[in-house]
């Protein structure tokens, strides 16, 4: 029977893996639809219109723009303009395939780390299912991954984030005598990460710090220097990072603005992680619990076919029950404090770390417990078979729900969206050929709180529309129906 079920157990794992990739491709499939929106526009005009380096730093020293100080996010919208006219769709694409393969990696490199013995799907299964939980629970997905302005601020530092994670983890288990070379490339690499935006920055500040504690006081292993200098080399690059953003004009000028002392900001944003969390188990409660079962349903049925494959943490499980959730409320406020500093409470897409963090929050204590809980031993048989079944139809068919969903009603949505903007742009440049200079165009509604072009020439959206499509203006009027595939095909 043993072999049986771990036989089972290892088809069931391998089919959901495919159910949650399936998933995720499908909210790779929305990326392809992606186009230009609002502030992609002005991006667009600064990187192609000079250096990506001298864009940066234009930027930079413009202090009247709050955004400014990010340095990072500009610089990689320069590398996708240079991937053509289908730069945002495969920029798209490419960050959500580097999101999930660093969660795969990471969860691969830690599981090494710690010396736990379980087949290599284990850890894919784990990394897909963040991955798609962290999807389907973005507070505005499309915000957050599919415009690329915000994108590349709120999205992309933790698509780099968990590759680098990773990469530091690897060196951890595998480096044995110090290298200048890994230290400088880590030290360059969270650098660059922490210069797309603040929130990711603070978050990580505050990690790294907090690891600096076990890392120096318990850990007594040979490579104990190795892990400290790999932490350090890390938290450098941030804190760097987090300086020049701290310290460039437009930061300061928000500092001017404002009068709050850090325990305010402090105090404000340590409120603001328990209403989020509060907010979160009100409005996703199911998709929260299913992120927690899924998880303890893979491991305490591990338990049952397996033998001597997971370390026994039995002592330190109620210990680490209530720090991870206590740790998880600290780096969420650390995430909020940026934006209590700057404007107040987080906007939905800079609310997708804190909602990631939950969910890892989530599925490690569903981890422990599945760790935690004795292994049957009256009706074993039974009680494997009834896991194991739970386990399918939970983790096979909840992330097949979500991939019909959005083939039923996202796709279509997306397509024809991007089908008119797609006549729209061609409308522009065919007219913009022919020599026109001020252009009248469909309008169309905002989408998902995003501004599109407007009836007024003079607004900030058309102005940058305009520079865009190298025209002198560009306005918005309006049209229902088939009058407006008649009317861009002119």
């Amino acid at each position: 029977m043993q072999l049986n079920s771990q036989s089972f157990y290892k088809i069931l794992v391998s089919i959901s893996i495919a159910s949650f990739l399936f998933a995720i491709a499908m909210y790779m499939k929305l990326g392809t639809y992606s186009y230009y929106l609002a502030d992609d526009y002005c991006e667009a005009v600064r990187v192609t219109r000079s250096s990506t380096v001298q864009a940066v730093i234009e930027r930079y020293s413009d202090g009247a723009w709050r955004a400014a100080s990010r340095y990072s996010n500009i610089t990689f919208v320069g590398f996708s303009e240079l991937l053509g006219e289908n730069s945002i769709p495969i920029t798209t694409v490419l960050m959500i395939v580097f999101y999930t393969t660093g969660l795969c990696w990471s969860v691969s490199e830690t599981r090494k780390l710690l010396n736990i013995n379980w087949h290599i799907s284990v850890d894919y299964f784990l990394g897909m299912a963040l991955a798609y939980f962290s999807l389907l629970l973005a507070p505005n997905l499309f915000q957050t991954v599919y415009w690329r302005s915000s994108m590349m601020t709120h999205f992309a530092p933790l698509a780099f984030g968990s590759l680098l994670f990773a990469f530091v983890i690897r060196q951890a288990r595998m480096l044995r005598i110090h290298s200048i070379f890994i230290y400088a490339f880590i030290m360059l690499c969270a650098l660059i990460i922490s210069g797309f935006s603040e929130p990711p920055t603070t978050t990580l500040l505050t990690a790294l710090s907090v690891l600096f504690v076990p890392l120096w006081l318990w850990n007594t292993s040979p490579t104990r220097k190795i892990y400290l200098a790999l932490t350090l080399s890390m938290f450098i690059g941030v804190f760097l990072g987090f300086l020049f953003m701290l310290f460039s004009p437009a930061i300061t000028n928000v500092a001017n603005e404002k009068s709050q002392s850090i325990f305010q900001i402090l105090i404000t944003s340590f409120s603001y992680a328990i209403a989020f969390t509060q907010d979160s188990l009100r409005t996703v409660p199911l998709p929260l619990f299913i992120s927690f079962l899924i998880p303890f349903l893979l491991i305490w049925s591990l338990k049952q076919v397996t033998e001597n494959t997971i370390p026994n943490l039995s002592k330190h499980i109620p210990l680490l029950l209530i720090l991870i959730p206590l740790i998880t409320w600290i780096l969420i406020s650390a995430g909020f404090s940026p934006s209590v500093f700057g404007q107040g409470y987080p906007v939905e897409r800079m609310r997708f770390l804190a909602r990631l963090l939950l969910i890892i929050t989530f599925m490690i204590e569903g981890i422990l417990f599945g760790l935690w809980l004795p292994a049957l031993v009256i009706n074993r048989q039974l009680g494997i078979g009834i896991s194991l079944i739970v386990f399918a139809l939970v983790s096979i068919v909840y992330p097949l729900r979500t991939a019909l969903n959005v083939i039923q009603h996202q796709i279509p949505e997306y397509s024809e969206r991007a089908y008119l903007w797609d006549l729209r742009n061609a409308y522009i440049r065919r007219h913009a050929t022919q020599g026109e200079t001020d252009i009248a165009i469909v309008g169309f509604s905002g989408v998902y709180g995003i501004k599109e072009i407007d009836d007024n020439p003079n607004h900030w959206v058309n102005v940058c529309a305009a520079n865009y499509y190298d025209i002198n203006s560009i306005r918005a009027f309006s049209a229902k129906g088939q009058d407006i595939i008649e009317l861009l095909s002119k």
